[in-house]
């Protein structure tokens, strides 16, 4: 009889914990796309709203996760096919760098209007998610001696990551930690900046500093992920962490768009009672761009 501790049943286990991490992370985006779907149609939708480049990235950036973590599925239809993996891995690889780019693309948007489209602060982080992209491209194509293996009783493709593909990996991630970390940074010194009057707390939640400090942190694990942990294990969080920041970057921009409509006065529609009515700003009024305002200050 083989042990419970024999290589093929840790590699059993480490294989289920992969999956477990992946389909809550994919569980987490579809549950979260139904709670906000009627704040998407209300702030998002025509014909009440401009549909510009910036509301088309936005929905972008919500329906292309929607499509492209279906590829994980895909795995479990064709057992035991590592041709497919191998394609499929390729596929996502891509996805996850173009995904990425877009969130920080638009969280870049918002920092920009909070400092008054300062073409320094602009030039800074379009300076870093350029670097970022190029140094993740390069090092994606470095990686080799990734493979996958067929493990008894689970479908789908497991990666066996190397420790040289996990370093890799790891640095690619370093791009997007280190511009998470320059947005919460900026986004936390004009919470201070506009809160110097009182209610600090409320500016750092509305204008999303505590969203970007989630993004830093998530990056931060899976980073350590990849680096330390076993070869079956290195990819496992690469998929929630992709689902945390699309869904986070999501629901600012949606509650940036209803806090504009409560200070104009707009109906806003409250999701628990599916009805509407007239909102009242709950803090003090800052700096918003409207679509148009965004559209015409980028272009």
């Amino acid at each position: 009889m083989s042990s419970i501790n024999s290589p093929a049943a840790e590699y059993a286990y480490m294989a289920y914990l992969t999956t477990m991490f992946r389909i809550s992370g994919i569980a987490i985006q579809y549950y979260d796309y139904v709670l906000t779907l009627s704040r998407e149609i209300q702030f998002l939708w025509p014909p009440h709203n401009k549909q510009g480049w910036y509301t088309m990235a936005c929905l972008l950036n919500r329906y292309l996760p929607l499509f492209g973590h279906l590829s994980f599925f895909i795995t479990f239809l064709v057992p035991g096919d590592i041709s497919v993996c191998q394609g499929l891995h390729v596929f996502h690889q891509g996805f996850m760098i173009l995904s990425q780019a877009l969130a920080c693309a638009l969280c870049l948007v918002r920092v920009y209007a909070l400092f008054d489209r300062s073409r320094i602060v602009l030039g800074f982080l379009m300076g870093i998610i350029l670097g970022a992209v190029i140094n993740a491209c390069l090092l994606m194509a470095a990686i080799h001696g990734d493979r996958f293996i067929l493990i008894y009783g689970f479908y789908g493709c497991n990666q066996m990551t190397s420790t040289p593909g996990g370093l890799y990996a790891a640095l690619a991630w370093t791009g997007v930690l280190i511009f998470d970390l320059a947005i919460f940074s900026l986004t936390l010194y004009k919470a201070f900046e506009i809160g110097r009057g009182g209610r600090l707390w409320n500016v750092i939640v509305r204008d999303g500093t505590m969203y970007f400090l989630v993004l830093s942190i998530m990056n931060l694990g899976n980073i350590l992920m990849l680096r330390f942990s076993p070869p079956l294990l290195k990819t496992s969080t690469s998929i929630l962490t992709n689902v945390i920041s699309n869904t986070l970057v999501s629901r600012l921009v949606l509650n940036l768009r209803e806090q504009h409509a409560a200070i104009a006065g707009e109906p806003v529609l409250v999701e628990t009672e599916w009805r509407f009515q007239s909102a009242e700003p709950t803090a003090e009024p800052i700096t918003f761009l409207s679509s148009d305002q965004v559209d015409k200050s980028m272009s």
